[in-house]
């Protein structure tokens, strides 16, 4: 039923229906801006709006290309990493609330709790940042945009077996820079 909406928005999209194009698009985003961010790593977190800006441009100028031979999501899925992998100058193909980490819950807005985490999310983004792009982008889309491993493994063209793979050994990836030396200190300096 989604693609047969999908279809339906681009048709609509195409004969100048702009709402149609946003309801596209918003229904779409949490995958295109997970992968972007996936890419872009945090130490270039800042130009994830722009690329997102180029990725709904780049979108739209290309609607009429979509055949609807695989489904959007797949299709803005490619030009999103496309467009990052440009802006990081690597233009090659690549062969959260995690769940071991305890992030405060955001109710609590006293100030050493707002400062805990926001420290821990610094933490956690910088330690993203070391992981692998394959895994790094299969995380991001299981916690971020929260696709289930059939739909990552669609998007990333990957057989579900390799997707849960790369988010399990991501996820101890992460836990291993974690809970090195040099991140512990990082963590107690901060606090």
């Amino acid at each position: 039923m989604s693609n047969d909406q999908d279809r339906e928005l681009v048709a609509r999209a195409l004969r100048g229906d702009g709402r149609a194009f946003r309801d596209l698009v918003g229904k779409h985003h949490s995958t295109a801006y997970a992968v972007v961010r996936a890419i872009l790593g945090p130490q270039r977190f800042d130009d994830v709006d722009d690329v997102m800006q180029l990725v709904y441009l780049k979108t739209y100028q290309g609607l009429s290309s979509f055949r609807g031979e695989a489904k959007f999501s797949t299709w803005l899925y490619q030009i999103a990493r496309r467009e990052a992998l440009d802006v990081v100058g690597k233009r090659h193909v690549d062969s959260t609330p995690i769940d071991d980490l305890e992030i405060p819950d955001r109710g609590d807005h006293a100030p050493d709790v707002v400062a805990q985490d926001r420290n821990t999310r610094e933490r956690v983004e910088r330690a993203m940042g070391e992981l692998d792009e394959s895994y790094r982008t299969a995380i991001e889309l299981r916690y971020m945009a929260e696709k289930s491993y059939e739909e990552i493994a669609e998007l990333m063209r990957l057989p579900v077996g390799t997707v849960k793979t790369y988010v399990h050994r991501g996820k101890l990836d992460l836990k291993r820079i974690l809970s090195r030396p040099a991140w512990r200190e990082r963590k107690d300096a901060v606090s």
